[in-house]
């Protein structure tokens, strides 16, 4: 797999429009529900025509991909509108230690490098947490652990895919996840967003955020490897608070810093741990592929 510039750059810019996503949660004052779908149908009409490229199935991981997905989203929004975008995104990366605690109930085996990752990620979330609970924002806690949960279970369920086009699958989500945005607004509806000029900006950030940017990034895999893109995609939870403070003023409290810090730590353990055990495996691969062949 050649790694060149260009490449690089395509996942480089789809980071940084997803940074993005803070700032305009801060910025757009409208409802969270009216936020998430306005954005998913932006992005899932502009991939419309990916869908039938080929076809996608099993259908039913699709749709409760989309279903997370939406939870998953519709928590960012929350988290960000009513927290810090720092905690917001940085609980994105919690997932894996959901992943982790299920498989040390499964397999009743604790591995030293899941258990730092573990302990770093729960700690993490402690300190992410103080601010909240010592201003009584207990919906902020909530919210910001279903971001990890959420996006468990919709990576599990993309997992599932077998087969269709990457940006067909992409379109597809979207438009159920703004579709369970609308049966949500028939139970809990507040009015649409009034100002022409806050529906534009939605509008364009749902092409731009949840469509091109994944465009960018699906072509820029074809010529990084994962582990490269994985630790570009860590700048994330980097830019999106540095956005949100240069277009709002807004500071995230120190207790959220080191939570985040933490979290991002973490990641970057994790996936150094991958990196490492995958070298090994190609090691352990080519040396019984040599013992075959004397």
């Amino acid at each position: 797999m050649k790694n060149n510039s260009k490449a690089y750059f395509l996942i480089i810019a789809a980071v940084i429009i997803w940074s993005l996503s803070g700032l305009l949660v801060k910025a757009v004052d409208a409802d969270p529900l009216w936020i998430s779908l306005i954005r998913c149908l932006g992005g899932g009409i502009f991939l419309l025509p990916y869908i039938f490229k080929e076809k996608i199935y099993p259908m039913k991981n699709i749709l409760f991909g989309g279903i997370f997905m939406a939870i998953f989203l519709l928590s960012l929004t929350i988290t960000t509108r009513i927290s810090s975008s720092a905690m917001a995104i940085s609980m994105q990366y919690t997932a894996p230690m959901y992943v982790i605690g299920y498989g040390f109930y499964k397999s009743k085996e604790i591995k030293f490098e899941k258990f730092i990752v573990f302990l770093l990620i729960f700690a993490g979330i402690i300190f992410n947490s103080i601010t909240s609970m010592n201003g009584g924002n207990w919906w902020a806690i909530v919210s910001g652990i279903t971001i990890g949960l959420s996006f468990v279970f919709y990576s599990y369920n993309l997992q599932k895919v077998k087969k269709g086009n990457l940006l067909g699958i992409v379109a597809l989500i979207n438009i159920i996840s703004a579709i369970f945005y609308g049966v949500l607004l028939i139970f809990r509806y507040n009015p649409p967003p009034s100002n022409f000029g806050e529906i534009i900006i939605l509008s364009i950030s749902g092409i731009v955020i949840s469509g091109i940017s994944y465009a960018l990034y699906g072509e820029g895999l074809r010529d990084v490897s994962m582990e490269k893109a994985m630790i570009i995609c860590l700048a994330e939870p980097i830019l999106n608070p540095l956005w949100v403070y240069l277009g709002k003023g807004e500071i995230p409290s120190m207790t959220t810093v080191i939570g985040s810090i933490l979290i991002l730590l973490s990641a970057i353990i994790d996936i150094a741990f991958s990196i490492k055990n995958n070298k090994k495996e190609k090691k352990v691969s080519v040396h019984n592929l040599s013992l075959i062949h004397i």
